[in-house]
């Protein structure tokens, strides 16, 4: 099997708003879709905060590679 896929082939010309980076927003969002995927609900009060505590923790996990 090839290392690369199609999109994920850095010779790929595919269309670039597709690769783009997501915003923090988007990040958040996409975390509070976790939750509810789990049967959770984001908005109570423990998890208020968790998406933006989830972004944060890998900006600082990932902080390398930015």
């Amino acid at each position: 099997m090839a290392p690369y896929d199609d999109v994920t082939h850095p010779e790929n010309k595919a269309d670039e708003a597709s690769r783009k980076r997501p915003s923090r927003d988007e990040a958040e969002a996409a975390v509070e879709v976790l939750l509810r995927w789990v049967g959770d609900d984001p908005s109570r009060e423990g998890l208020i905060d968790t998406p933006a505590r989830v972004v944060r923790s890998y900006e600082e996990f990932f902080c390398r590679l930015c």
